[in-house]
């Protein structure tokens, strides 16, 4: 017989409070609704969600929740909590869950662990920008999840209830994890947005460059989704070819903005090719000359 989806409230009405409440419900949870301080906030997230939407006071319907789920702002997490215990409706009953991905539960959740049966962390590793779209893309993700026996135990609960996988972490892996999170999320952003810069260089509009340069990006994800990193490295580091790279660095020569942003990507790449050896081995000495022109400070 399978156990029954645990009723589940969600604090927030951005993106990630948002998906999240679509995303469960689509799930078969029972999601009692969401609440924000902003009435019109609240209401627009509900009605994407497709839940109730509270705003003003915390509703009574807390009480009869069994998990309630803080998708608010980092730096608010710990306020938002001592609040809602503060008045009453949370206890012995309610686990509560965090969607931070950088913090463990103890460290923001802590004030509270005490009053609660559990606390927390419930993390999407997923960008979520369209909250609409991301409630049915969310099915499958994989999950961050952190916290006391309880807390984890109900934050993979609601994991398997949307498909998902879920990533165990120990509160000494979190920053790690969300440093990693952000260089293969946020930071693929900061490289198209620079890459963008570098072809609008040359007078493409920066619009149409970053339009030109996204399928790119896609066919190199691809490239690693079937064959790894170090496989699907390609260019001129992968070839060893040291004088492509030098005229890259002209070109971008009067930009130390961008020349910096490509010597730690093009070192972290000579890094990869430096891991393929046989038959398929770059030029050694190819390599070797690329290494001295990223060194190199004009």
């Amino acid at each position: 017989m399978t156990a029954r989806n645990p009723t589940t409230f969600i604090v927030g009405a951005g993106p990630v409070a948002t998906a999240l409440a679509g995303a469960l419900r689509l799930g078969g949870v029972p999601v009692l609704g969401l609440w924000a301080r902003r009435a019109a906030a609240a209401r627009a997230a509900g009605s994407t969600a497709g839940v109730a939407a509270f705003s003003s006071a915390p509703p009574d319907i807390l009480l009869e929740t069994e998990v309630v789920i803080l998708a608010v702002r980092d730096h608010v997490i710990a306020e938002v909590a001592q609040m809602l215990v503060g008045t009453g409706l949370l206890g012995k009953r309610h686990v509560l869950l965090h969607c931070a991905g950088a913090a463990p539960a103890r460290e923001v959740l802590g004030g509270v662990a005490d009053t609660v049966a559990g606390i927390g962390t419930l993390h999407p590793l997923s960008a979520i920008a369209d909250a609409k779209a991301a409630m049915r893309t969310l099915k499958g993700t994989v999950f961050g999840i952190e916290g006391d026996d309880v807390g984890r135990a109900m934050a993979e609960r609601l994991v398997n209830a949307l498909s998902g996988v879920v990533l165990g972490l120990d509160s000494s892996q979190m920053g790690a994890y969300h440093a990693a999170a952000a260089l293969a999320s946020n930071y693929v952003v900061a490289a198209i947005d620079a890459a963008a810069a570098a072809l609008a260089s040359a007078g493409v509009s920066p619009d149409r460059a970053a339009q030109a340069l996204v399928p790119l990006a896609e066919g190199a994800l691809r490239n690693i989704s079937t064959r790894g990193t170090t496989a699907g490295l390609t260019g001129p580091v992968r070839r060893g070819d040291a004088e492509t790279i030098r005229r890259h660095l002209d070109a971008l020569r009067g930009k130390p903005e961008l020349v910096e942003i490509y010597r730690a990507l093009a070192g972290r790449a000579v890094d990869i090719a430096s891991r393929i050896d046989g038959r398929d081995a770059p030029d050694r000495a190819g390599i070797d000359a690329i290494r001295a022109l990223l060194a190199a400070r004009e």
